[in-house]
């Protein structure tokens, strides 16, 4: 094939949507809550478990963010 004539020769950056940042910022809130929910069933509610739960939620809805193409 010649240079130019392939169907995917230039990369066309996709535009995500209000969709997408809807759709991981409600992931992240259920992972947050289940994080919470775990963590007091285990007698590990602290400030320090707490704030791990919000960077692994965080984690968790920048990465559906990022994947929801």
């Amino acid at each position: 094939m010649t240079t130019g004539t392939s169907p995917v020769a230039r990369s066309h950056r996709i535009k995500q949507g209000k969709v997408s940042l809807v759709g991981g910022i409600a992931v992240g809130i259920a992972v947050l809550v289940l994080w919470i929910g775990i963590t007091h069933e285990l007698g590990a509610d602290s400030v320090v478990v707490l704030a791990a739960g919000v960077l692994v939620a965080a984690g968790v809805a920048a990465w559906i963010r990022r994947a929801d193409l």
